[in-house]
Parts: structure tokens; C-alpha cells; sequence
């Protein structure tokens, strides 16, 4: 399963930014997001929230989407899944795309 810290880096780099500007922006220290992003660290609810409030992503969605089995979910939900991650892709092209894609 991918962990939040490589969908955070994911985040990241498609907005073109270095890990010192995402981290003034989203109020952490620059070593505190290189440990978030390296799997040390988990985020807490108040970066999550800033992920929300700054760029629109919800970091646990985001991870599903690229995670996720679709398969796995209820029938009456599927569809919207995928709907979901599709728009996810188009937002973030090629961060997006599920290992072994």
C-alpha cells in the first residue's frame, strides 16, 4: 500500500515546488516534511488540513486513488470511484498514475 509521505511528495512536486517553499507555505519545518515524505513521520491532522485549505487534497483520498481497489468497493459506489480517480489523474497527471501502470 503507498504510504501518505510518498502521495505528500506526489502533491508536491506537481506544483512544481521544493521542499522548502511546501514547507513554509504549509507551516512545518523543511526536515519535519522530508520526514513526512520519507516515510518517518506521519502527518497530523492539522498539516492534513493545511493540504486541504492550500492545494484541495485530501492526502487519505488521494492515497486511495492511487491504491485503492475499485473492485473491492460496493457495486452502488464503484462508478464514482472511478469517476474520482480519474479526475485525480487529470489534476495530476503522471504523479497519480499507480505503480506498475
Amino acid at each position: 500500500m503507498i504510504q501518505l509521505g510518498e502521495i505528500a511528495r506526489r502533491v508536491r512536486k506537481s506544483k512544481g515546488m521544493s521542499q522548502v517553499a511546501a514547507a513554509e507555505l504549509l507551516g512545518v519545518s523543511s526536515v519535519h516534511l522530508c520526514n513526512v515524505e520519507g516515510g518517518k513521520a506521519q502527518p497530523s491532522s492539522d498539516l492534513l488540513t493545511r493540504y486541504r485549505e492550500l492545494w484541495g487534497v485530501d492526502l487519505y483520498v488521494l492515497a486511495w486513488c492511487v491504491s485503492g481497489d475499485i473492485e473491492a468497493l460496493p457495486p452502488g459506489v464503484r462508478e464514482a470511484g472511478r469517476r474520482l480517480t480519474a479526475e485525480w489523474r487529470k489534476a495530476l497527471g503522471e504523479l497519480i498514475v499507480p505503480r506498475g501502470e
